[in-house]
């Protein structure tokens, strides 16, 4: 859990932050529940970096050469 909280910090991830904990601050001002857990959602999804919102995954993807790069190919000609 530490290591999601203090690496992969990018632009979108503090927008998401600053933007989520705007949202509850509102929220608490203006006395609406509903408001403060929309707040609270996107600030723990910024903080814990699930949500994925399209930019920012913990997935790591590698690439895998499944065959020889010396093994031959052949291809066949379909008419």
């Amino acid at each position: 859990m530490w290591h999601s909280l203090t690496h992969n910090w990018n632009v979108a991830r503090i927008m998401r932050l600053v933007l989520g904990g705007m949202i509850f601050y509102q929220g608490y001002l203006t006395n609406q529940n509903g408001v403060m857990i929309m707040g609270g959602f996107f600030t723990l999804f910024s903080l814990f970096t699930s949500g994925c919102c399209g930019t920012v995954c913990n997935t790591k993807s590698e690439k895998v050469n499944n065959h020889d790069s010396n093994e031959q190919i052949t291809y066949e000609e379909i008419k």
